[in-house]
C-alpha cells in the first residue's frame, strides 16, 4: 500500500508545482528497481513487452537497462525506433500479420518475428530468425480472453523442419501463460510450459535443427495486487527449473510498467445520494484506468490520500455521465473534501495510450516526480521486502 505519508508528499510537490490533473506520474525509479528484481531472482535476459506502456519516457528510461524490445504492431516499433533503438534489439510478436504490414516492418530493418503456423512461415523470406510459439499447457484464457497465438508441439517440430529446410534460422521457441492460470503461486504454468519446451528442444535436436535459446513469455503479475510480496519464492522456482546451458529470455510488461506511473486525480464532490456514499474524481475509467477497471478489475484500485479520519465505503465514480465510469465500487475512504488530490498507484500498465475519447476525454499528460519521490514509489513496490 502507498502510505498516507507519501501520499501527502505527492500530494504537496503537486501543488507547489501547479499540477494540472488529471495526470500521469512517472517513477523511473520503479522501473530501474523491477530490472534489477529479475536479474537477482530469475538471472533471464529481458525483451521489454511494449504493448504494456509505449510512452516514450518509459521506453527510454527503459532502453539501457534491458537486452531487446518486442512489439505488436507498427505504431510502437515507429515509436521505438524514433527514439534510436536499433531494429535488430527488436523482435515482431503478433504471428498473424497481413502483407502490408510485414512489408512495412521488414522496410524497417527488423528481421525477427514469432510463428505459430504455416502461413506465418511462408509469408517470411529467407533472411528472417524465428521464433516458434507453443500453447502452454497453461495458456492463461480468462473469461475475458481467447487465447490466440501458440500451437502444439507436432505442428511447431513440422515448421522447424520446413524452416530449416528453406534456411531460416530459429533462434528461440517461446510460450506465454498469461496472468490467470492456476496454481500461479508455484509457479506451476511456467514450469510445465518449460518442461514442454525442453522436451521440443531435443525433439528438435535429434532432427539436427539446433535452437539457443528459450523464451517463457511474461505474465508475471504485476505490483497491483501485491503477488510478489505475499509469494517471494515465485522467480526462484521459476529459476531452479531453467536449465543452466540454454539462454533463457522473459518477456515482462506489466511487472516492469504498473508500478512505474501513479494516476493524480483531483475530488470534485464527496456526497451521500438514496443513502449511499458516492465520491467524484476528474479522471476517468475511461481515461488510463483500463485496465485497474476492464483488463483485472478483480484486483481493485487503490486510492491513497493524505487525509485521515474514520474511513467509510464509498463508490467511486469518474466524470462521465453514464453508469460504466466507474473507478471502484467498494472502496473505503475517509471524509473527502472537493479538490483534494488522491494518488492511483500502479497505473502504468495498459493505461497510457488506452483512452477512449468519450465526452471530451483526452489522455493525461505524464510528469516525471522528482528522484527523491520516484525513489519512494521504487521502495514502496520493490525495497526489501520481494
Amino acid at each position: 500500500m502507498l502510505s498516507r505519508e507519501l501520499a501527502g508528499q505527492v500530494a504537496g510537490w503537486a501543488e507547489d508545482e501547479r499540477v494540472e490533473t488529471p495526470a500521469f506520474l512517472f517513477a523511473p525509479a520503479t522501473l530501474r528497481a523491477g530490472v534489477a528484481e529479475l536479474r537477482t531472482r530469475l538471472g533471464a535476459r529481458i525483451s521489454y513487452a511494449t504493448k504494456a506502456n509505449a510512452h516514450p519516457l518509459v521506453l527510454r528510461a527503459l532502453e539501457p537497462l534491458v537486452e531487446e524490445f518486442n512489439v505488436t504492431n507498427p505504431g510502437h516499433l515507429d515509436t521505438l525506433l524514433g527514439l534510436g533503438v536499433a531494429p535488430d534489439r527488436i523482435a515482431y510478436l503478433n504471428p498473424v500479420i497481413a502483407p502490408k504490414t510485414l512489408k512495412r516492418v521488414l522496410a524497417s530493418g527488423v528481421t525477427r518475428f514469432v510463428v505459430d503456423d504455416a502461413r506465418g512461415l511462408d509469408m517470411l523470406p529467407e533472411t528472417a530468425k524465428i521464433t516458434l510459439r507453443l500453447r502452454p499447457p497453461d495458456a492463461g484464457e480468462s473469461t475475458r480472453s481467447v487465447v490466440r497465438f501458440g500451437n502444439s508441439p507436432d505442428v511447431l517440430a513440422d515448421l522447424a523442419v520446413r524452416a530449416r529446410d528453406r534456411g531460416l534460422e530459429i533462434e528461440a521457441l517461446s510460450f506465454f501463460v498469461g496472468t490467470a492460470g492456476a496454481d500461479m503461486a508455484q509457479g506451476m504454468p511456467y514450469l510445465r510450459g518449460i518442461d514442454l519446451l525442453m522436451s521440443l528442444r531435443e525433439r528438435l535436436a535429434e532432427s539436427g535443427v539446433t535452437v539457443p535459446t528459450i523464451n517463457i513469455g511474461g505474465g508475471f503479475p504485476g505490483s497491483r495486487d501485491r503477488f510478489h510480496h505475499d509469494h517471494p519464492g515465485f522467480f526462484q522456482k521459476i529459476a531452479a527449473a531453467l536449465p543452466a546451458d540454454v539462454d533463457v529470455l522473459c518477456e515482462p510488461g506489466r511487472y516492469l510498467c504498473q508500478p512505474a506511473m501513479a494516476m493524480l486525480g483531483r475530488v470534485v464532490a464527496d456526497r451521500v445520494v438514496a443513502g449511499r456514499r458516492l465520491v467524484y474524481l476528474d479522471t476517468s475509467a475511461y481515461a488510463g484506468l483500463f485496465e485497474s477497471t476492464f483488463i483485472e478489475p478483480e484486483a481493485g484500485v487503490e486510492i491513497a490520500t493524505a487525509r485521515s479520519g474514520d474511513p467509510t465505503p464509498a463508490a467511486v465514480l469518474g466524470p462521465v455521465m453514464d453508469s460504466f465510469d466507474v473507478i471502484a465500487r467498494d472502496a473505503t475512504l475517509p471524509p473527502m473534501a472537493e479538490g483534494d488530490l488522491v494518488v492511483l498507484p500502479n497505473t502504468g500498465a495498459y493505461a497510457w495510450g488506452y483512452t477512449a475519447p468519450v465526452e471530451g476525454l483526452s489522455a493525461a499528460e505524464l510528469i516525471e516526480l522528482p528522484p527523491g519521490l520516484s525513489e519512494g514509489f521504487a521502495k514502496t513496490w520493490f525495497g526489501g521486502s520481494l
